[in-house]
């Protein structure tokens, strides 16, 4: 078999192993800022809601692909120790690199909720020094301008924020099982820490 026939087997064989061990969930969670703005699940300016879902699910794509374009290296990081005798600092990082990004997200969402009421409580005195009537929160989501949004640009940032580093979390995890079964390597080699083979 040449090398443009193993191509697309490779390609397939990942996909397959995503449909075997997680379906399309990478696609989806990928995918999922732009119905979950629509359907305003989470708190947003009326006027940010489609280009932060827009946004969002491009870079939570472009993540995914990524992070399959540099499978490669990421199995010699992740399993370094198992593909050769030396020992690899790397492989203890990748393993709690998705707790990590997971606390990050978590993170991410409380300070995205916490400047979204700074935000709310600025455009309510704003608008009482204009001489204003003071609007409730979801008044103020609905119907504020872009130009007025207070802390617009942190907003926009901790929300694409919160997506990316729970994608990438999942996308690692995944990643991680993909390569194991790609490689070979049995639970007991990994537990033990021991080079293939032994």
């Amino acid at each position: 078999m040449n090398v443009a026939q193993q191509e697309p087997l490779r390609i397939e064989g990942f996909a397959q192993f995503f449909k075997r061990y997680i379906s399309v969930s990478s696609v989806v969670t990928a995918s999922l800022p732009i119905p979950i703005a629509a359907a305003k699940l989470i708190p947003v300016y009326d006027c940010q809601q489609k280009f932060l879902g827009t946004y969002t699910s491009l870079f939570c794509f472009l993540l995914l692909a990524f992070v399959f374009y540099s499978r490669h290296n990421i199995a010699r990081w992740m399993f370094g120790r198992q593909l050769s005798a030396g020992s690899s600092w790397l492989g203890g990082v990748f393993s709690l690199l998705p707790l990590l990004l997971i606390v990050g997200s978590a993170c991410l969402v409380y300070g995205y909720h916490s400047q979204l009421e700074a935000s709310i409580t600025e455009v309510q005195s704003s608008m009482l020094l204009k001489g204003l009537p003071s609007y409730s929160a979801s008044k103020i989501l609905a119907e504020t301008d872009m130009l007025d949004v207070a802390r617009s640009t942190t907003l926009a940032a901790m929300y694409t924020g919160m997506f990316l580093t729970a994608e990438l979390a999942f996308i690692l995890m995944a990643l991680r099982e993909y390569l194991q079964d790609l490689l070979h390597l049995s639970e007991e080699t990994l537990i033990l820490r021991a080079p293939r083979g032994n």
